[in-house]
């Protein structure tokens, strides 16, 4: 679209200066399905993303500059609102550039030039006569690029607000008599250019999907932040947790996970994956990879059995429906059910001995250092003792729970939804509806115990240890 100022009659001493606007609006990048596929994984799997809507508007009065040019230069401006209209979770870009391969306003018939070639930024004071130049904030003008060299107006990484979207760029100019007389003008070309949008938690369907690029992508809420966003229409709202529900390929298990505080994004649910002996799983790797591990004992369903403490042999437990907590923490119930939403998100999960829970690399040997792997989806792992990936950093460093005397019961209460999922012993469940205990990836010394957190009724222990041998939950964090 170009917008044409109007021609009026030539006055002597007088020029009518007419810029001519030049509309251009696209997106930067084509749009296809995304779909990947993992060797060691069943199936494939497709990341699926909405093409963003991109059109651009021109609010502007008429670009025409009428002077009466003085020795010593007449200065005048006029302003242009540009509505950038996308709704891309990624942003946009709009940038600003004269038409061609110079940024001169020309007249018909004339040698003369309004040029744009001055360095840095000037004001209307000290623009040298006879040149002209764009402003952000109406003060401050700098020279109009060419096409190839555009302006950035604004730069956006986010869904623009409804401010955002408007942006207000000033032409200022100044003459002098010894400009010749004429119509002098020039095309302007707005570009405006949609960002890809941002693959969030929301818009992916599997555990195995995440990354630590998505994860990035997903808004970090506040500390304070307590309602949920479940589906992605607050998501650059900080006052909200970003909540997806996400499928494990391996089983078809499906988990809550959430953007915290501390930036990291952590399942909302303890692991529930069933082990079969001798029947090979993938686990993850600190590092990121895959690695195909098998379990050397089935699941159990029943207690009875005692579990040694230092056998290196994968133990899991599969709890019944009365062991199952409200994922609040505050009470027991026979029959989880959902709790707002339509998710069975309450079960307390299934609990794991160390070597279990450490996908074998884990051992009765290990001290004071980390296990390379875990039972976790792939992109998931096992939270370290220390770090930015760890119970200390997201418990005592983010949301400091450990100094306060209500910290258990927030830590129980959305979003870090923590129960008190209890504790597999020697035969039979502890603790139940007491205590939660969930395994890091850190051996402790001795070497019969290891890292872990333990919630109790009143305290909180980011740091604390257990028995490698006993059975406890267990919470993944994206890699």
């Amino acid at each position: 679209m170009i917008y044409k100022g109007r021609i009026s009659p030539i006055l002597n001493y007088v020029g009518i200066f007419a810029l001519s606007m030049f509309v251009a609006a696209s997106a930067v990048y084509i749009y296809s399905p995304v779909v990947g596929s993992h060797a060691d994984e069943t199936g494939t799997r497709s990341v699926t993303s909405t093409i963003p809507t991109v059109s651009l508007s021109l609010d502007m009065s008429e670009m025409d500059f009428e002077f009466t040019p003085t020795s010593s230069g007449v200065f005048d401006s006029k302003t242009v609102t540009v509505t950038a209209n996308t709704d891309s979770t990624g942003g946009y870009e709009l940038s600003l550039f004269a038409d061609g391969d110079s940024a001169d306003m020309l007249a018909a018939g004339s040698d003369m030039t309004i040029a744009s070639d001055f360095t840095g930024t000037v004001t209307s004071v000290t623009m040298a006569a006879n040149k002209w130049g764009y402003s952000t904030d109406g003060t401050n003008f700098s020279k109009v690029p060419v096409q190839g060299s555009g302006a950035i107006i604004r730069d956006l990484d986010h869904t623009p607000s409804s401010s955002e979207q408007i942006n207000t760029v000033t032409i200022g100019m100044k003459v002098n008599s010894t400009l010749k007389t004429g119509i002098y003008k020039k095309d302007v070309v707005f570009s405006l250019l949609a960002h890809e949008p941002l693959i969030t938690i929301h818009e992916i369907s599997t555990m195995q999907e995440m990354t630590s690029t998505i994860c990035a992508n997903t808004k970090t809420p506040t500390t304070s932040a307590t309602a949920i966003d479940w589906d992605g229409s607050h998501r650059d709202d900080v006052n909200y947790v970003q909540r997806a529900r996400l499928e494990d390929t391996r089983d078809g298990n499906y988990y809550l996970v959430s953007k915290l505080a501390d930036g990291n994004c952590w399942m909302s649910q303890s692991l529930a994956l069933d082990l079969t002996a001798n029947t090979a799983i993938v686990a993850s790797t600190t590092a990121g990879d895959t690695i195909s591990v098998t379990p050397n004992n089935t699941t159990q369903t029943t207690t009875g059995t005692a579990w040694a403490e230092a056998d290196d042999n994968w133990r899991s437990y599969k709890p019944q429906s009365s062991e199952a907590y409200y994922q609040s923490g505050t009470d027991k119930s026979s029959s989880p059910s959902g709790s707002g939403v339509t998710y069975d998100w309450e079960k307390a999960g299934n609990y794991y001995n160390w070597y279990a829970a450490t996908a074998g690399t884990g051992t009765s040997s290990m001290t004071d250092s980390d296990a390379t792997a875990s039972i976790c989806p792939k992109g998931w792992r096992l939270p370290s003792n220390t770090g930015t990936k760890s119970y200390y950093n997201l418990i005592t460093t983010t949301y400091d729970l450990t100094s306060s005397t209500d910290g258990t019961l927030t830590l129980r209460a959305n979003p870090l939804n923590f129960n008190l999922s209890g504790v597999y012993g020697s035969g039979a469940m502890g603790y139940q509806g007491s205590n939660g205990v969930y395994w890091s990836s850190t051996a402790y010394s001795p070497a019969t115990l290891a890292r872990a957190l333990e919630i109790t009724t009143s305290p909180v222990y980011p740091q604390g240890r257990g028995p490698k041998g006993y059975g406890v939950s267990v919470r993944c964090v994206a890699i």
